[in-house]
């Protein structure tokens, strides 16, 4: 073993979310997520030791211990790291520590882009080359089983690839595009919003995949409606068209309500009117029920949408789109 680190984007997803879930993709044909990594980074370095384990997040101060990871992963509340390593078989000698740009419940998938990092900087530090192809559907798996509910994908592979993507959710195979546009082009009209509230987006993911499986026809016809304004989205993007992003987003956002109760609140509404108000579009971060909000604003309707949202006592967050994707460094 030796010490190794990595770090990842986290994201903001435009459109298509919750249809990355499997096997709900498979209902859909011609689904996609769209989404943009940003530079909130998430970060591991671990350390060899002599036995046993440790966790430690820098940016929270919790740290859990034990002899191994299948030790701390079969413990209640125990921290995802655990599950994991204990997937990769990478489950101890090794001090792991931890940090994340964004807090837990933000929506941007903070917890799933750590989770690639920790994957990735253990198979660095073990001296296991390993793929993106064949990292991710592992972290997916070890994430459903700490938080006990079906995952989605695309912020994996958004902390894998930067940029902005649309991921094609194909049966069989999921295939990643980068578009074919200047990121900077995106980052000029996007604006991130804190809505003020963290949620686990876990419970908004399970009570909708419940739904579809039962066949709840609402919940059919609003993942359909999702799944429409992705594809647009996409085609816009790609085509440069950057002032039809906003009434597709809508239209997503329109839809995505649809899907469970829990999935806005009056600061959401709120933050979405006065983006509707100046020309743009916004939507929630993720599954909805709290975090962030994606502000879609093409200028000179972004100048006045930012004022707009910071006179009404809302929080603007500064990013960068991300082009990188993860990187990995030896040492400590």
């Amino acid at each position: 073993m030796q010490a190794a680190a990595a770090s990842a984007p986290t994201r903001i997803d435009l459109a298509g979310g919750t249809l990355d879930i499997w096997p709900l993709y498979l209902f859909q044909p011609g689904a996609l997520t769209v989404n943009v990594a940003i530079d909130l980074r998430a970060r591991t370095r671990v350390v060899p030791r002599d036995a046993g384990l440790r966790l430690e997040s820098i940016d929270t101060g919790q740290a859990s211990e034990a002899a191994s990871a299948e030790d701390l992963a079969g413990a209640p509340g125990s921290p995802l790291g655990a599950y994991v390593l204990h997937a990769l078989g990478i489950d101890r000698g090794l001090d792991v520590f931890t940090h994340s740009r964004v807090p837990a419940g933000s929506g941007l998938g903070g917890s799933s882009a750590l989770a690639v990092t920790i994957a990735a900087a253990a198979c660095r530090a073990a001296g296991r080359p390993v793929s993106e192809d064949e990292l991710w559907p592992v972290v997916r798996d070890a994430e459903a089983q700490c938080i006990g509910v079906p995952t989605g994908i695309q912020d994996y592979l958004a902390a894998l690839y930067g940029g902005v993507l649309a991921i094609h959710l194909e049966a069989g195979r999921v295939r990643v595009e980068k578009l074919a546009l200047d990121p900077a082009r995106v980052e000029e009209c996007l604006l991130l919003v804190d809505a003020g509230a963290t949620r686990f987006s876990g419970i908004n993911n399970w009570e909708v995949f419940k739904a579809r499986v039962d066949g709840d026809r609402d919940v059919k016809e609003a993942l359909n409606a999702i799944g429409a304004a992705a594809l647009r989205v996409r085609a816009a993007l790609v085509e440069g068209r950057l002032d039809d992003v906003a009434p597709f987003l809508a239209e997503e956002w329109q839809a995505r309500k649809r899907l469970a109760a829990g999935v806005t609140t009056p600061e959401i509404d709120r933050i979405v009117e006065l983006a509707l108000s100046v020309g743009g579009a916004g939507k929630v971060c993720g599954a909805g029920g709290g975090g962030m909000v994606a502000v879609w604003a093409k200028p000179p309707r972004r100048e006045r949408a930012e004022e707009a949202i910071r006179g009404a006592g809302f929080s603007l967050v500064d990013f960068r789109i991300d082009r990188q994707g993860l990187v990995l460094e030896d040492g400590a």
